[in-house]
């Protein structure tokens, strides 16, 4: 149970690379698990915030900064852990990662008040981030650039399948009680801890770059702005609450550039920007990224709000979309093992995500999982064939002295489009909405002092289920169906012409690019690499 790997990356310095010629097939497999444990925790806190906000008193702000915790954390912090991978070891770094995840998950289980869960989720999402960066950048390490394609669809095809099952097992925990959910990753890491000396191989360090703790601080400052801005757009997009943070988060972004630009030490090289490869990449994970979180998440929403059905009930119609995902990478990576190149992938995941869209955008007022099948399995299916290449595009254009820092880059980009594509849709949806309803209300003749009175009513059973009892109430939430399911098939046809143009933009930037990198790993200095 072994396959051969090609030697690590040359350096020239007194010391000679490691070359890790063997490693056992269960690797790769065992490295999309881990790439799980970080997917699945934040699904499992989505679960358990309800019973946590209510147990620990958390007004309705602090819950939504105590939901985004998390996933700051990990885009902020996740390029400066892959930096400390290369020059730590790869291995070392993924076993004390693993261990503070499972410690920020055990200071939420133990949290006596909403500040202590939060750190505990800011600690969770440092460990765990650094966790997939270790886990991704091992790919480069035991995977021979030419079998990287299939490989990149185990490796997806295994973190989907594991997300689903840890979040259905920590749904099931959060049930009982929310912090039994919590107890469930660090059992996983401790027994990933145990596995991972014994299955993965040491890989040699990157000891030539320098820590670059101005850039690091702009960049970790910038993306949390940015992102808590984002954040806040379904409150408010004037508010500023919103403005201050995305002013402020862009400033500190673009002096990051800057900076990365013109210092010699910089530890992120940012002309990666200029490489039609690596930007083609991007494209793959906005497809990827933004696609998952517009189809998983409204089509959620529409099912609760609309169609009314329980949480048990939701689990089973997302099936169709999780299962067809998992499919396509192992599809889409066998294929491109054996020719399919890269921009063929990349505007067939936009093609297929666009179609998938676009029927579910017309199935909204299915009232049965058969209406929605298609979409969902198109959707499902789209999105992930686009991932393989996003995953395989970052590591062969990420040069060699920058390894950890440009392939834990992608978790960064993906969280981005992650949050743009929830925050945009729900943003969308809820405006188009509102809208409707009051469109609607003022053509049956409902006085203008009395529209408020509906709309809140609409409001408050979109948040606390609680059905209005007041005539306009009713009447109100009688539009909003309607109304919510014209701005769902609204939002879902951008979300669909997006993913085709940006799949379509994908397809042209790797016209004769592919296959090379284009970015001048000449003009760094040598690597000096140390066995870890």
């Amino acid at each position: 149970m072994s396959t051969a790997v090609h030697p690590t990356t040359e350096v020239a310095g007194p010391f000679p690379a490691h070359t890790v010629k063997q490693v056992s097939k269960l690797v790769v497999p065992f490295l999309g698990l881990l790439g799980a444990v970080q997917g699945s925790c934040p699904n499992i806190a989505s679960t358990g915030l309800v019973g946590a906000s209510r147990s620990l008193h958390m007004a309705g702000s602090t819950q939504a900064l105590a939901a985004s915790v998390q996933t700051l954390a990990i885009a902020a912090t996740v390029i400066s852990t892959g930096l400390l991978a290369d020059r730590l070891g790869r291995r070392n770094v993924l076993m004390v990662a693993l261990i503070v995840g499972a410690i920020g998950n055990l200071a939420v289980v133990a949290a006596p008040s909403p500040v202590f869960y939060m750190l505990g989720m800011a600690i969770t999402g440092i460990g765990l981030g650094a966790v997939y960066c270790a886990a991704f950048g091992y790919m480069d390490a035991v995977v021979p650039k030419e079998r990287m394609a299939g490989a990149m669809g185990v490796f997806t095809a295994v973190l989907m399948a594991g997300t689903v099952v840890l979040t259905f097992i920590g749904g099931n925990l959060a049930s009982a009680h929310w912090r039994m959910a919590f107890l469930l990753i660090p059992a996983v890491c401790m027994v990933c801890l145990v596995v991972t000396p014994v299955l993965l191989p040491r890989v040699d360090r990157i000891t030539g770059n320098k820590l670059d703790l101005p850039g690091q601080g702009f960049l970790m400052a910038g993306v949390i702005l940015v992102l808590y801005s984002a954040s806040q757009f379904a409150h408010s997009l004037t508010s500023p609450k919103t403005l201050v943070p995305l002013v402020l988060g862009a400033l500190l972004l673009g002096t990051f550039f800057v900076w990365e630009s013109r210092y010699e030490g910089h530890f992120y090289p940012v002309g990666l920007f200029r490489s039609p490869v690596f930007l083609a990449a991007l494209c793959a994970g906005f497809i990827y990224t933004f696609g998952t979180a517009v189809a998983f998440l409204q089509v959620t929403n529409l099912w609760q709000y609309v169609n009314g059905l329980a949480t048990a009930k939701v689990a089973v119609w997302q099936l169709p979309l999780l299962v067809a995902g998992i499919v396509a990478g192992l599809v889409t990576g066998r294929l491109m093992t054996k020719g399919l190149t890269s921009r063929t992938a990349i505007l067939v995941g936009g093609i297929v995500s666009a179609a998938g869209f676009v029927l579910l955008a017309t199935a909204h007022g299915s009232t049965s999982l058969v209406g929605f099948l298609p979409g969902l399995v198109l959707t499902g299916a789209g999105v992930i064939i686009a991932a393989v290449p996003f995953g395989s595009l970052i590591l062969a254009e990420a040069p060699a002295r920058y390894l950890g820092p440009v392939s834990s880059s992608r978790t960064t980009f993906g969280q981005f489009f992650y949050t743009i594509g929830f925050s945009i849709s729900a943003v969308v949806i809820d405006r188009l909405t509102a809208g409707g309803v009051v469109h609607r209300m003022e053509h049956a003749g409902v006085p203008a002092n009395q529209l408020s009175t509906g709309l809140d009513a609409v409001n408050v059973y979109a948040s606390k289920g609680t059905a209005p009892t007041t005539s306009a109430g009713k009447a109100a939430l009688k539009d909003a169906v309607v109304s919510y399911g014209h701005a769902f098939s609204t939002m879902f046809f951008i979300a669909g012409g997006l993913t085709l143009v940006v799949g379509i933009v994908a397809f042209v930037l790797l016209s004769g690019s592919e296959g090379s990198s284009h970015f001048d790993a000449d003009a760094e200095s040598a690597d000096v690499a140390t066995a870890s």
